[in-house]
């Protein structure tokens, strides 16, 4: 068996994870290549141990596990708090995973998830008698949650999938994954697991027996090797089609040549025990779905649990299956336990990632803590030998190819095949000028993840501009701080990050429209890379100066819109106006700009003081050409700096009042003046690099530019650029408010039937449902983080204070503070007002009726 199957192969194109020991991959590798151990020894006090129990105080542990950005995922604080941390890391990791493949804005792309996360230990630590932390438990407590937050949260439409088979769940999720994508369910998957151990930084509890090693140290395949060590991690891969990463261009950090799933059945000593011959046929079929002989395989990733038990019935299924291939070449096994501890759920993540940089670098890093092959594994002219040192991968004349094998307990096993990744196709040479855009959801975030940016490119010299734009421009997801530079090396980027690295907020996209500032010149090159324009141009070939400036602005307004920078509005400058009306879609183009040009020769002789009646007959043809023309309503607000009024969308009398414009002009000449601040469309015509720089000003102010257009020199490399830096705070059940707070609000609230001031009920109720202090009456309850769920906590709580009968509808349509208090405030009042008409008509013996909820 030596024909691969080029048509099975799936490419991992993004990476992200935080492993023991390191905050990203990088430092992951980096630990790893070191051969030092991240599990470390652990001084905060610890719980009592069980009887029979002994307490080994080794960890294999995170930093930070109790923070989260909840802001950015727009999760309320309460609810952030009562997320299972494990889901709240995977979030984030998954964002990070997309960016790494330069995919984070994919809003036309199916975009699968499959994954899991170990025992939500967390909801454990919830205090029964809080009723908002209940119901958040009840409603967010279910592990298989986690992908379909992620998709959600992330807004990706592919199939979504919670994957669960113990210690191999991980490199479950990446076997199915890479299915879907070969069956065509999607186009991008994500694939992954995460696990925290809690409490997280106590070690844990030993008793004899237990698969935990007494002394606090995994050793595989060790003579002194006494058991396995918890950890804690998580870590993501991006998955594409082979063919679709290399077409558009990713980044291929490896590839899945092949994978296999099975189970052991009932052919073990237990349900616990491991079976050879399970383990055996998953790595051969993983061979035979790849379509490669064992022996090109140069480096396994080991299951490895440092377990008398498990380690040698691992190693020997991995001699039978090479020996089925007739395999004695030299192979080396390693096993990243040793190095973090035992993932759980995430533990064959873990391996994958090693794998996948251990192909794409050439490097075969240590596995820490071996020293003495055990005396239970014969590895005999077999050719495996486990590696003790970080050392360069030998050349074989072959690709570098890995397998990775995960081992759930109850006998689910996973194999994965991976191949160095094929040499990455040339990009478009520096010299190009390229629109580099930046954004962030914080200005604080902003400056960090610039100062990051600047940073990496300061390391990395040789990367290509066109590649940083082009990963920059797709490939993240578009927030309200931004900033966009042109450049055309990436030395001259480095130094635009230096000086200028101040964000710009949204803001209104209004662009002047002025004849006298279009260049007279033309610019062969601006013309020959927009087609709007080139076909102005050639509708004004018999046209003098004027006119071609006229078309010119009309060309080069089209080309901006088609583009996708859309002005919000337009400000027309003296004839510029005919122009703005003509491209908002209020006369034909033609018509348009033959009254701009009579507009423009009347207003010139006022101003030299020449014949008036000359110029009230140029006003009588602008007349009669505007009355001949098919009237149409605005699609762009158009503002007139002649007479300071505004045009809005759907305005029908433009030409009315183009024919008032122009008399006024005449009249005026000099009364026409741009207002500041606004977008110049002149200016960017005069050349490419100008254009680019306007379209980056339109970007900043919230534009939303379709870049596959503007890449007139070649498409560049989506690559790994500096992670969006999140800004976590700590959510954990301790900050949720307690029965106490609630009630001491409750009593200073108003009784109901006094109806005093709503709002300090429903802030109490704000702050206890969604967690956030300081409320506004012009906060908005979606913003932050409130949902149809939350609004239903909110209705329980109006109910129950003041009975009121306010439907959830009602309640979601009133989306701020202050709507949602006017709304209790009107309904309290219908009730008084039915109370006492019900007691007067009572007083005179009339029925009253109970109102009864349907």
């Amino acid at each position: 068996m030596t024909d691969s199957h080029p048509e099975h192969a799936v490419a991992i194109v993004g990476l992200a994870g935080r492993f023991p020991g390191g905050g990203d991959v990088t430092a992951y590798w980096q630990r790893l290549l070191s051969g030092e151990t991240a599990v470390r020894c652990t001084e905060s006090a610890a719980p009592a141990s069980p009887a029979g129990t002994r307490r080994v105080p080794v960890a294999g542990a995170i930093d930070d596990a109790d923070l989260f950005d909840a802001e950015y995922f727009g999760i309320a604080p309460a609810e952030a708090a009562a997320m299972d941390p494990q889901h709240r890391l995977f979030l984030e990791e998954a964002l990070h995973a997309l960016e790494d493949a330069g995919w984070a804005d994919t809003p036309d792309v199916r975009v699968g998830v499959f994954c899991g996360s170990g025992e939500n230990r967390y909801a454990a630590l919830a205090d029964p008698d809080d009723p908002v932390a209940r119901t958040y438990v009840e409603q967010w407590g279910n592990p298989a949650s986690l992908p379909l937050r992620v998709s959600y949260h992330l807004g990706l439409r592919g199939p979504s999938v919670y994957v669960s088979s113990l210690c191999s769940t991980s490199l479950t999720a990446v076997h199915l994954a890479r299915r879907s994508l070969l069956a065509g369910d999607c186009d991008l998957a994500l694939a992954g697991a995460v696990s925290v151990q809690l409490p997280h930084e106590h070690g844990y509890d030993w008793r004899d027996g237990a698969v935990t090693s007494p002394t606090g140290v995994c050793r595989p395949f060790d003579a002194s090797a006494d058991g396995t060590v918890p950890g804690s991690g998580v870590g993501v891969v991006v998955l594409r089609r082979l063919d679709d990463a290399l077409h558009d261009g990713d980044t291929v950090h490896a590839l899945i040549r092949g994978s296999a799933l099975n189970n052991d059945g009932a052919d073990r000593l237990s349900f616990a025990a491991p079976s050879v011959t399970g383990q055996r046929d998953v790595i051969l079929a993983a061979a035979d779905d790849a379509g490669i002989d064992l022996g090109t395989v140069g480096f396994v990733e080991a299951h490895g649990t440092g377990t008398a038990l498990g380690d040698p019935v691992e190693l020997a299924a991995l001699r039978e299956a090479r020996a089925a291939h007739k395999a004695s070449g030299p192979l080396a096994v390693g096993a990243v336990k040793s190095s973090i501890g035992h993932l759980d759920t995430a533990a064959g993540i873990a391996g994958l990632v090693k794998a996948t940089l251990a192909v794409r670098e050439g490097v075969l890093p240590a596995t820490a803590h071996h020293t003495e092959l055990s005396p239970q594994i014969d590895l005999t002219d077999s050719g495996i030998r486990v590696n003790t040192e970080t050392r360069p991968w030998p050349d074989s004349g072959q690709p570098r190819r890995a397998g990775v094998t995960a081992l759930g307990m109850g006998g689910t096993n996973a194999h994965v095949i991976v191949e160095e990744p094929p040499p990455a196709p040339a990009s478009p040479p520096d010299g190009e000028p390229w629109i580099i855009p930046l954004s962030a959801h914080t200005s604080e975030a902003f400056r960090h993840l610039s100062g990051a940016l600047a940073r990496a490119l300061e390391r990395q010299p040789e990367l290509p501009v066109a590649d940083v734009a082009a990963t920059l421009q797709s490939g993240r997801r578009k927030h309200p701080w931004r900033r966009a530079w042109v450049a055309a090396r990436t030395a001259d980027l480095s130094m635009d990050l230096a000086a200028d690295p101040q964000p710009r907020t949204l803001r209104e996209r209004v662009v002047t429209v002025r004849p006298d500032h279009v260049p007279g010149a033309l610019t062969a090159e601006l013309d020959a890379r927009l087609p709007q324009l080139a076909e102005a141009l050639g509708r004004a070939a018999a046209a003098d100066e004027a006119g071609r400036r006229l078309w010119r602005l009309h060309g080069g307004l089209t080309a901006l819109m088609d583009v996708g920078a859309r002005p919000d509005a337009l400000v027309g400058v003296g004839a510029g106006e005919y122009v703005a009306c003509a491209v908002a879609g209020a006369l034909p183009a033609d018509i348009a700009l033959r009254a701009a040009l009579l507009h423009t020769e009347a207003v010139g002789l006022a101003e030299a003081g020449q014949d008036l009646s000359r110029c009230e007959s140029l006003l009588e043809e602008i007349d009669r050409l505007l009355e001949s023309a098919a009237h149409r309503a605005l699609t762009i607000e158009v503002r007139s700096a002649q007479q300071g009024t505004v045009l809005p969308v759907g305005h029908e009398g433009a030409a009315r009042h183009l024919a008032e414009m122009s008399r006024d002009a005449v009249m005026d000449p000099r009364a026409a003046q741009a207002p500041e601040g606004g977008l110049d469309l002149a200016e960017g015509l005069v050349s490419w690099t100008a254009w680019l720089g306007l379209l980056a000003r339109t970007w900043e102010r919230g534009g939303d530019l379709d870049w596959t257009r503007l890449r007139t020199g070649g498409a560049g490399r989506r690559i790994p650029l500096p992670a969006y830096p999140f800004a976590r705070q700590r959510h954990w059940w301790p900050n949720v408010p307690g029965p106490a707070a609630r009630e001491e609000a409750a009593a200073d609230a108003p009784a109901p039937a006094a109806q005093e001031d709503v709002s300090v009920v429903l802030t109490a109720i704000w702050r206890d449902v969604l967690g956030v202090d300081g409320i506004q009456e012009d906060d908005d309850f979606f913003a932050l983080g409130g949902h149809s769920i939350i609004a239903v906590q909110v209705l329980a709580r109006l109910r129950e204070t003041y009975g009121v009968r306010i439907s959830l509808g009602d309640l979601l349509a009133a989306e701020s503070f202050r709507d949602m208090a006017t709304l209790v405030e009107k309904e309290l009042a219908a009730m008084h007002l039915y109370r006492q008409l019900s007691d007067d008509r009572a007083a005179d013996g009339e029925t009253t009726w109970e109102s009864v909820e349907l």
